[in-house]
């Protein structure tokens, strides 16, 4: 009962602290995303948008390129389904245990797009969201350029 106590005050201690971006750091759900946000954010230069923005989660500091963040301790992520819903730039990671994340995919959101969702011709769940797997957007992520990604601030360990 103790440990729920921490947790609890915990989210409490995270939601104060990210209280100007309305971050709700929920046990229902949104938790996995709330501190995939920002720890991308710090490793990556993120200016994080407020909760609820149509389809960006953060902007790139240095170039003001508009980026979508998924998370997951899994290593599936969701991709936008929807006209107008493609974002700028897609940025999958997953969080390890340690809290290091480990990069999944990044880059354009129109590259997977077209070089997997249209390419295969993929159906997205009621017409919400793509699920794509963690192998999937691996190797989507070594096609894309360097050029191409959002630029690490800070070294991300690239350890399962």
């Amino acid at each position: 009962m103790e440990e729920i106590k921490e947790l609890l005050a915990i989210t409490k201690k995270l939601k104060d602290k990210y209280i100007h971006l309305n971050k709700q750091f929920s046990l229902d759900g949104k938790l996995v995303g709330d501190i995939g946000e920002v720890l991308a954010a710090e490793k990556y230069g993120l200016k994080l948008l407020k909760e609820n923005a149509e389809v960006h989660d953060a902007e790139e500091l240095s170039t003001g390129r508009m980026v979508q963040i998924k998370s997951s301790f899994k290593g599936n992520s969701y991709f936008p389904c929807g006209e107008n819903r493609t974002p700028a730039y897609f940025l999958s990671i997953v969080i390890n245990e340690d809290g290091e994340i480990f990069e999944l995919f990044n880059g354009p959101g129109q590259f997977i797009k077209e070089h997997y969702i249209e390419a295969r011709k993929i159906k997205p769940y009621k017409n919400h969201y793509y699920t794509l797997s963690s192998g999937v957007l691996e190797e989507l992520n070594k096609q894309v350029e360097e050029s191409d990604k959002i630029k690490e601030v800070m070294k991300i360990v690239n350890e399962k």
